[in-house]
């Protein structure tokens, strides 16, 4: 099943992030991030040649030592947890693992949280892959 018909978002053409409405929805919480991880998942699997792509461009002008790992990035979403802070990041990743903090998040943009920290490289500094 396409991601797109697994949850009701918006999606911009040519785009792996859904449109972020102008809601904060409500606090986080370990069941929502459980529901989208299949979601994020499925992007980075069906969407793996247009991620590669914009890593490439991306990649050009950061470093000749990154590589793309989106089994790695995969990993690391169904690694996801609730932090034990809330604070200013909705999340973070310490490079095995996503820590989503209870801040009130709607779905779209708690998605959007669990792409972005799973396509870092964490070597003691955050980088993008």
């Amino acid at each position: 099943m396409s991601y797109r018909k697994m949850v009701r978002f918006q999606w911009a053409p040519g785009h792996i992030f859904p449109v972020y409405p102008p809601t904060s929805g409500s606090h986080a919480s370990q069941r929502r991030v459980n529901k989208l991880k299949p979601v994020a998942v499925a992007i980075l699997t069906e969407e793996a040649a247009a991620v590669r792509r914009a890593f490439q461009t991306l990649a050009r002008g950061r470093g000749k030592g990154i590589q793309l790992d989106l089994d790695a990035a995969c990993v690391k979403i169904e690694n996801a947890r609730m932090s034990p802070e809330s604070g200013g990041l909705h999340g973070e990743s310490d490079g095995d693992t996503i820590w989503i903090s209870k801040n009130k998040i709607n779905d779209a943009e708690l998605l959007g949280v669990l792409l972005h920290e799973s396509l870092l490289l964490y070597d003691g500094r955050p980088r993008y892959l």
